[in-house]
């Protein structure tokens, strides 16, 4: 559920300079063979060796050495060459990369970004392939989780991208979490009833540590906001209502005003960090490992990544892991969770040379052996599986299992990478980690995991060019006015009788008329 929206400017002329040269040979023909006989021996991913770029996003630098890409050009014939870029930098080098006209063979991107610059002529169109029977593990996976297939479908009705998979019935996103070994050393309870059973928390927390920020956040102003909106059922811009089964607008709601009252109090009693629209990723783990903050919502395996991160700044006794979240009005919302199509792409640039080549690699991501592989490495060398189905390594790679493995970047099970994490994946990488296990079981025993929920897909380009455009400039404005009342410079009484009304001048009502419409055609209702 992490929620990154971009901004990209609109470019004009994308691609001229790329589309006037001179292709290759190989990049000449950008639909699949013809003349290849379905029945015959499969195919290898690439014939001869050849090495293409790919672009993602990782905190991690990776220089092409680690596991992940000698397995991908051991099974693949494919020598990668990664671009990986800092999450505080993805966006800005994205957005330049793409208005430049110059891009890598292949890409890890949003599905926002492949649905605008696809049809533009950017990436490559699959589908095709996906006609021509070369994407079949792709296609599998994809109707295996409804509605994967219509969501995955540009406005256009092409597909450009192969989305990430949770080929699993559930797997937890963000949870409320905490500091529990402070919680225990001081006997406070991890299971908060309501809003103010939590703010009385923190109250107990900042006098019992004074240089502290009890409630810690980062990933900026949306993600503050947006976690304590949910938990009251409602967001910080359109969101879709379970009980109605239609979108609404959450600042509307009296909902989003007591989360915003309620993040005032905080921030103007010390209790939240007041940098939480610019904490970095290093700051907000240097809180965590000093006893400077102690509860927050965010992904649950960050409890054991948190100790490979940290070492020996973590102190004696660290434990973060789940706490269950106040009720709202008598309700508790479970927690997120993921469970099939999830809308980060790869996708492979019409300016590759190794169009067929890459559809190959993309398809063998879907297939068994390339989930296992992305996953665990090379089997027989990196790892086997026991009779009972469990993962054994065979090298010293660092999980949240062996947090003093000697192997750090390994570069296996990173959600940039992989297309598909399975049942095993999750109980390898996750549920073997103490935090992890902890967090779960927590969460299971207390009935706290929700249902995996799917947007509105739009079929209309213009209509979706509108919404867009309109969503953007409302959420710009809300953020805006949401940060005012946080920090205090705006009151919250003048909400309905200045904010709201300048939202419905910005086309509220327009653009929940636009997504209501799309998701109805999405769901065929």
């Amino acid at each position: 559920m992490k929620r990154f929206l971009a901004l990209f400017v609109a470019v004009i002329m994308l691609f001229a300079a790329g589309c006037s040269s001179k292709p290759s040979e190989s990049a000449k023909n950008t639909e699949p063979s013809q003349t290849s006989d379905p029945n015959a021996a499969e195919q290898k991913i690439s014939e001869k060796p050849i090495e293409v770029s790919w672009f993602f996003m990782s905190n991690t630098p990776y220089t092409g050495d680690e596991e992940i890409f000698k397995t991908i050009q051991k099974y693949t014939n494919i020598k990668i060459k990664p671009i990986s870029v800092a999450r505080a930098d993805y966006t800005q080098k994205l957005n330049t990369m793409l208005a430049s006209g110059s891009l890598p063979d292949l890409m890890t991107l949003s599905s926002d970004n492949a649905d605008r610059y696809g049809p533009q002529g950017a990436f490559l169109d699959l589908t095709s392939y996906m006609e021509a029977g070369k994407l079949d593990n792709y296609k599998a996976m994809l109707e295996k989780y409804p509605p994967a297939m219509d969501l995955t479908r540009s406005p256009n009705g092409k597909y450009y991208g192969a989305p990430r998979m949770y080929d699993v019935p559930y797997r937890a996103d963000e949870v409320m979490l905490g500091r529990t070994d402070i919680f225990a050393k001081n006997n406070l309870s991890t299971k908060f009833e309501t809003f103010d059973d939590l703010y009385n928390t923190l109250v107990q927390l900042k006098k019992l540590y004074p240089d502290s920020y009890p409630y810690f956040v980062r990933w900026g102003t949306s993600h503050l906001i947006g976690n304590q909106a949910y938990y009251r059922g409602t967001s910080n811009t359109f969101y879709l209502d379970d009980v109605e089964q239609k979108y609404l607008f959450g600042p509307e709601s009296q909902a989003y005003k007591d989360t915003l009252v309620y993040l005032n109090k905080l921030y103007s009693e010390g209790l939240l960090n007041p940098n939480f629209a610019t904490i970095t990723d290093e700051e907000w783990n240097e809180l965590l490992a000093t006893n400077k903050g102690f509860v927050t919502f965010d992904y649950p395996q960050v409890g054991d990544e948190i100790v490979q991160q940290m070492g020996s700044k973590i102190p004696q006794g660290f434990e973060f892991t789940a706490m269950l979240q106040p009720a709202y009005n008598n309700k508790r919302v479970g927690t997120g969770v993921l469970s099939g199509y999830l809308g980060s792409y790869k996708v492979i640039s019409n300016q590759s040379k190794y169009k067929d080549e890459l559809v190959n690699f993309l398809n063998w991501m879907y297939s068994p052996e390339g989930i296992d592989a992305m996953q665990f490495g090379i089997e027989g060398e990196s790892y086997q599986k026991n009779s009972d189905g469990t993962v054994k390594f065979l090298k010293d790679f660092q999980t949240p299992a062996t947090p003093n493995g000697t192997i750090k970047n390994a570069g296996l099970n990173d959600q940039s990478l992989f297309s598909v994490v399975n049942q095993a994946a999750i109980n390898t990488f996750e549920l073997n980690g103490a935090a992890m296990k902890k967090s779960v079981a927590f969460l299971e025993e207390n009935k706290g995991f929700g249902k995996p929920t799917f947007g509105a897909k739009f079929s209309d380009a213009n209509a979706k060019k509108e919404y867009t455009d309109l969503k953007t400039a409302i959420d710009t404005y809300v953020e805006e006015a949401s940060v005012n009342v946080i920090i205090g410079k705006q009151s919250i009484d003048t909400w309905d009788s200045q904010v709201v009304p300048q939202v419905k001048k910005l086309g509220s009502d327009r653009a929940l008329e636009l997504i209501n419409k799309a998701y109805d055609e999405t769901f065929k209702k």
